[in-house]
């Protein structure tokens, strides 16, 4: 179906109060074809999310992740960012409470490429702290992608913007470091690996389990606690990922280097190993790969 035909009824309680869940997946080219990179981990989020918001799926977790297939399929090959969303429908009179309110599911597949862009993959990007908040974990679920939660994200988004920057960074009510807009951030220092826990804020990303499992495969100490703003100032190297960013470097921060200046030797070999296993070039992580039926892992690791 082309955008222009999906039909939306102005009456969405979805559109008026943010009560939507989402997902992004990222599809890669590998040596058995087109794979949805951890598809299966995206949907068990999908469906958490739509729990928390008490959104009625009618569809199980297979057939979520057979629509995820079908659509791309069907996209053709430059169909490499998936956006399944499941929002709550047309609301009869408009009223704050969504009980007996349709839910409906959608999949929506773009060409995205580059999210922040292709030079700032390579060289690293220019981060401002923002002046928007986080939510609060008493505020709301940061653990499920929740339409309205993303608010003040695009806000903070528009005043990186404005500041020249490519990314912002978001603080938590406690002044310690969340995240950025659409992305979980990691710092390097004295050659261990951290990047803010659970309590502090932030999204329970799948390409930060990604990346924590990739970095304690390769002998690096990674550790999930709280970090201060003045920690990211001292440290060696910054990063940030996301299924829509992957890995990108983080070179300054409010017009302050990041170590040298430059992306650092862990974050371009996580890139690496990350590129690696969403690509299917590394034998220990096909289990992450949504790969053509028939395919023997067997024959994978041979």
């Amino acid at each position: 179906m082309a955008p222009r035909d999906a039909k939306v009824s102005l009456m969405s309680h979805g559109l008026h109060y943010g009560g939507g869940v989402f997902e992004g997946l990222r599809a890669y080219d590998t040596p058995w074809g087109k794979s949805v990179f951890r598809l299966e981990d995206h949907m068990h989020r999908f469906m958490e999310s739509a729990k928390f918001l008490r959104l009625k799926l009618e569809y199980d977790h297979e057939e979520l992740c057979e629509a995820v297939r079908s659509v791309v399929k069907a996209n053709g090959p430059h169909a490499d960012y998936i956006r399944p969303i499941a929002f709550y429908g047309a609301s009869p009179n408009l009223s704050m409470n969504p009980q007996g309110v349709p839910t409906h599911v959608a999949v929506v597949t773009v060409h995205m490429g580059s999210y922040i862009g292709d030079r700032q993959v390579r060289e690293g990007m220019d981060a401002i702290t923002s002046s928007w908040e986080k939510p609060s974990n008493r505020a709301t679920s940061l653990m499920a992608k929740v339409c309205g939660n993303y608010v003040n994200s695009t806000l903070a988004k528009y005043e990186a913007a404005q500041a020249g920057a490519d990314e912002a960074i978001m603080l938590n009510g406690n002044g310690t470091v969340a995240e950025g807009t659409g992305e979980n951030i990691f710092i390097v220092r004295n050659g261990s690996i951290a990047t803010p826990d659970l309590a502090s804020g932030v999204l329970e990303g799948v390409t930060r389990d990604t990346v924590i499992k990739l970095a304690r495969a390769a002998g690096y100490e990674v550790e999930e606690r709280p970090i201060t703003r003045g920690e990211l100032m001292v440290s060696q190297e910054v990063f940030m990922t996301g299924t829509a960013a992957e890995i990108v470097p983080v070179r300054a921060i409010d017009g302050v280097p990041v170590g040298s200046g430059r992306p650092g030797p862990v974050t371009q070999q996580m890139q690496s190993l990350y590129r690696d296993a969403a690509r299917g070039e590394d034998a220990r992580f096909t289990n992450w790969l949504d790969l053509p039926e028939g395919t023997h892992l067997e024959m994978l690791k041979a």
